[in-house]
């Protein structure tokens, strides 16, 4: 009977560790799949502006261009929405900057088509508890 207290206490503690090891795993494949899909949703933005190009003879002047584009192409009722950072869903609110400054949205450069996301710091200083394979990787980069 003396025993038993301590007993509850370490299976308290290993469901404790448990439950926080099952939530930080959970966050970490959030995390992870979000990273897989924003780089293929810039991948297709990249491909896509390659076809504004051929079809146009030039780089779209900017963003919002490249956007009414893939709209009246696709039938879209308005703009596609895009995703602007590593935290949100896609919006149709699409910051665009001439230069990288870690204000979120995207670099664009009309002169040559390049398009990045403007998020200049680590993976792991948007995700704070994220520590996966990602964590070192800059978003602009890709």
């Amino acid at each position: 009977m003396k025993g038993r207290p301590y007993a509850f206490v370490i299976i308290g503690a290993l469901v404790l560790m448990l439950v926080v090891f099952a939530v930080k795993v959970e966050y970490n494949n959030r995390c992870e799949n979000r990273i897989k899909v924003t780089k293929v949703h810039l991948g297709v933005t990249r491909k896509s502006i390659q076809a504004f190009l051929e079809h146009n003879g030039r780089y779209p002047d900017s963003l919002d261009e490249f956007r009414r584009y893939v709209r009246n192409k696709r039938g879209y009722l308005r703009a596609p929405d895009m995703y602007v950072d590593l935290n949100s869903e896609k919006q149709s609110d699409v910051p665009e900057y001439r230069q990288l400054n870690d204000k979120g949205g995207y670099y664009y450069d009309p002169n040559t088509g390049e398009v990045r996301l403007n998020l200049t710091r680590p993976i792991k200083d948007y995700f704070k508890w994220y520590r996966g394979r990602f964590k070192d990787q800059v978003p602009s980069s890709w």
